[in-house]
């Protein structure tokens, strides 16, 4: 009996989405445990030759993924390889490496300590942001972005004033809230004129923002600048600034969860 050639079903973009989101999580989960096992290493004087020897590796492995990534990236920009719908990808490969590169060389040149502790928080943030981008209407991860900003922000002020040497890191952070903000607010209502779309590479794009997006894009960054700005004169009461920011991210995170039922 002749064998029936059945061509294999190609992946629907709900399932690669789905595919995306849990390697992601999945990658920064591991990195959570390389810097629990790198952490325990180099807390103690008799393991830490071996702490730094293994974030040498590490360094090593990210450039060797970057070297693959432009070798992927190329055959992917000459035709010779498909790139649509594949987790690995000469783009993503690059993203890892990069990231694998830059946390180890953090780790190496910037000390041991508080580069793990930042590290500990960023890898799960970018996880759930990445969840959020595709999970979420566009400008709720706008939103998201912003508070997640305006909460570093202020974390930096509260620092910087800390420190004699540093003060002028909390104007320049106040300062980047400023700026950011008044682009923001700038892109937010010449997109609104255009109708919610751009031109991007000869190519029109829909912003698929919802009818209150506008306002929402407009007062976020207002409030969030605000808070920044507070922490120049109050900086005592910094939780109570970033649980505000938290707070008003929790609320429309209820809201913009509640249309997507």
């Amino acid at each position: 009996m002749a064998k029936t050639n059945v061509g294999k079903k190609p992946i629907s973009k709900e399932e690669y989405t789905t595919n995306k989101v849990l390697t992601v999580f999945s990658v920064c989960l591991l990195g959570v445990l390389v810097l629990m096992m790198l952490q325990r290493l180099l807390d103690y004087p008799s393991t830490w030759a071996t702490g730094m020897l293994a974030v040498k590796v590490l360094m090593g492995i990210g450039a060797i993924g970057v070297i693959c990534a432009v070798i992927l990236l190329g055959l992917e920009l000459s035709g010779k390889r498909d790139a649509s719908r594949r987790i690995i990808c000469g783009r993503n490969v690059l993203i890892v490496s990069l990231v694998l590169v830059l946390c180890m060389w953090a780790i190496n040149y910037l000390g041991t300590a508080q580069p793990i502790k930042l590290l500990y928080v960023l890898l799960p943030v970018l996880a759930v942001y990445y969840l959020v981008y595709h999970s979420y209407a566009p400008e709720f991860f706008v939103i998201a972005a912003d508070c997640g900003v305006a909460i570093g922000l202020i974390w930096l002020v509260r620092r910087a004033l800390e420190s004699a040497n540093f003060t002028w890191m909390a104007y320049a952070a106040v300062g980047a809230a400023v700026v950011l903000t008044l682009v923001q607010i700038i892109c937010a209502w010449t997109l609104r004129g255009k109708g919610g779309s751009f031109t991007f590479r000869g190519r029109k794009v829909e912003s698929h923002f919802s009818r209150n997006a506008y306002t929402m894009l407009t007062v976020t960054p207002l409030v969030m600048t605000v808070l920044v700005a507070a922490m120049l004169f109050v900086p005592a009461y910094i939780l109570v600034a970033m649980g505000i920011a938290a707070a008003y991210l929790f609320i429309t995170a209820v809201y913009y969860t509640v249309k997507l039922m």
